[in-house]
């Protein structure tokens, strides 16, 4: 069974992060900002590097900066995230720093990312994402800060490939509907592995509710997990994962006991699923046979208010 710990309401986001940003165009999602920050919090070490990609309203940038990071540099094609980020969340203080730039990480090579932050960024490096992940059909309505193409993985690829070439750990946030598996997959062919597991359930937003078509056919096929309970709405599980870079290569070529793999995450959620409340009770009772890693459930209260774009 899992080495699993609890946490009830929010340890890395301030007051002011909980308050929305007074645009529509600005991401706002404090349980998805509060997971991506516990993620970068279990790679983070003290003044180190980071690369946030996909750094919307800042905040996550921000509190991994109060874990510990030495200079964190949020990267975000969205000129009025990158506006409020810097206006409400860039900060200088004594080792450490936070900083912001406008650009597209896909369309960039690593060199071309560092060189975005004001200041060299410190070593070792570590690189963060939340990436829209709602898996959409591509003849679908868009919506830029949380849909990801039919898998719900259209940003992996990139994400991803700037950690290796960076040669450093990776945190990536994605939802449990968005192929995990596959997800795993990738990381492992990379040469990464797991090493945390954050899971924070939360409600489908509206949108995804009203364009369910592309999840409910990965929910059929096995390759997405929908945490439904009766006489509740469905709700799926936010899902942090912390990697160590193992090298150059695939992670392993034969699997040991303490490497997670794609399915061995989709038997993770699925338990997760059997639960009747936040707390996901039923990983207490988990067999011997599922990852004996770490496992952090993060159960927050509702958001009054939230901006998918």
């Amino acid at each position: 069974m899992p080495h699993l710990t609890r946490v009830s309401g929010y340890t890395h986001l301030t007051d002011a992060d909980l308050v929305p940003p007074p645009s529509q165009r600005i991401f706002f999602e404090p349980a998805d900002t509060e997971t991506g920050a516990w993620v970068g919090h279990d790679l983070v070490t003290p003044g180190c590097g980071l690369l946030d990609l996909g750094s919307g309203s800042g905040a996550a940038a921000a509190a991994i900066s109060r874990s510990g990071a030495g200079h964190v540099h949020g990267i975000d094609a969205s000129a009025d995230s990158v506006t409020w980020a810097g206006k409400h969340h860039a900060a200088e203080r004594p080792g450490a720093r936070v900083t912001f730039a406008q650009a597209d990480f896909s369309l960039l090579d690593s060199r071309q990312l560092l060189a975005t932050a004001p200041q060299p960024v410190p070593r070792p490096l570590v690189v963060t994402s939340n990436p829209p992940y709602v898996p959409m059909a591509e003849e679908a309505e868009d919506k830029r800060s949380i849909t990801a193409g039919p898998d719900g993985l259209r940003w992996a690829p990139a994400i991803i490939a700037h950690a290796r070439a960076l040669r450093c750990d990776l945190g990536l946030t994605i939802g449990s509907y968005s192929s995990p598996a596959a997800a795993v997959g990738m990381l492992r062919d990379a040469g990464y592995r797991i090493r945390t597991v954050t899971l924070c359930p939360l409600d489908l937003g509206d949108f995804t509710v009203r364009h369910m078509e592309r999840t409910a056919t990965l929910e059929e096929r096995g390759e997405a997990v929908l945490w439904r309970r009766e006489e509740e709405p469905p709700a799926y599980f936010i899902t942090g994962l912390a990697c160590r870079w193992a090298g150059s290569g695939p992670a392993q070529t034969t699997e040991t006991p303490d490497e997670l793999t794609g399915e061995g995450l989709m038997d993770l959620l699925r338990t997760a699923a059997r639960s009747s409340t936040p707390r996901l009770e039923t990983l207490d009772d988990a067999g011997a046979d599922l990852w004996p890693g770490a496992v952090r459930v993060v159960d927050l209260p509702a958001a009054d208010h939230r901006n998918h774009w």
